[in-house]
């Protein structure tokens, strides 16, 4: 047998799933167009958005569920990734091993920038890779990016409906207690909108694996150098959170 430099395949894995739900692997397939959250109130309101069913083989279950439906006639997606870089890029390397090749995250993030408001949303237009995932599946130097096509779909359609939104990058941290207040200086200096936990390692699974990916985040908290402002349940961040759902729903389904 020809070794391989991997020794662990997400096809691998795919494959065990299959034996031990006794179905075919050609039967364990996801949508071309996928939605990716980590919320349950996101996910939840995503699944109804497109009339989500759960699929019987997802081996997560409701640990991190996954259903399929459809939205302007097209069949997409959807799925709740545990929060934190290493288990959403584990996920996500699955999924796409089923098929997934068109992928849009909605996540929440920390506001790093004074103009920003509890349920202000950003497309993220780059990362700050700050977590350990993603040098997994990328050199050293190189940058997590968006899919330029699926970032400026989503621009387009949110600069259609008239929806106010920031354009800039994300600061991906595996540290969420050891953001320290002169890392956020220098980055809240250089411009960076915003904090998450999984984006950069999202968009360099993507670019690994040949797919297009892309971000956008609604703001759920204010991070400022003399405290943490928390607005998880916000009336702005759940009523723009469904604004943004429904915009990058469109964004997938007008994808070729």
């Amino acid at each position: 047998m020809k070794k391989r430099e991997t020794l662990i395949l997400p096809s691998d894995f795919i494959k065990y799933v299959a034996k031990i739900k006794k179905c075919a692997v050609d039967k364990i397939r996801v949508p071309s167009r996928l939605l990716v959250t980590y919320q349950t109130r996101t996910y939840e309101r995503a699944r109804s958005l497109i009339s989500g069913k759960s699929v019987s083989w997802w081996a997560y279950g409701e640990m991190q569920p996954f259903c399929v439906g459809s939205f302007n006639n097209q069949e997409i997606g959807a799925i709740r990734l545990f929060v934190g870089a290493p288990a959403a890029a584990m996920a996500l390397d699955e999924v796409i091993a089923c098929g997934a090749k068109t992928i849009f995250e909605v996540g929440f993030s920390g506001g790093l920038q004074p103009f920003l408001e509890a349920g202000s949303i950003v497309v993220i237009t780059e990362t700050v890779c700050d977590e350990g995932t993603s040098r997994h599946y990328l050199p050293p130097k190189a940058k997590a990016m968006p899919s330029e096509r699926l970032k400026n779909k989503l621009i387009d359609q949110l600069d259609k409906e008239k929806v106010r939104h920031f354009v800039g990058s994300v600061w991906s941290t595996d540290g969420v207690y050891r953001e320290t207040l002169s890392k956020f200086r220098k980055l809240r200096n250089a411009g960076v909108l915003c904090v998450d936990m999984e984006t950069s390692a999202i968009l360099a699974v993507a670019k690994y694996r040949k797919v297009e990916a892309a971000s956008a985040q609604v703001i759920s908290d204010i991070v400022t150098e003399n405290e943490w402002q928390p607005h998880f349940r916000h009336q702005s961040v759940t009523k723009n959170t469904e604004i943004l759902l429904r915009a990058v729903l469109k964004t997938l389904a007008n994808v070729p």
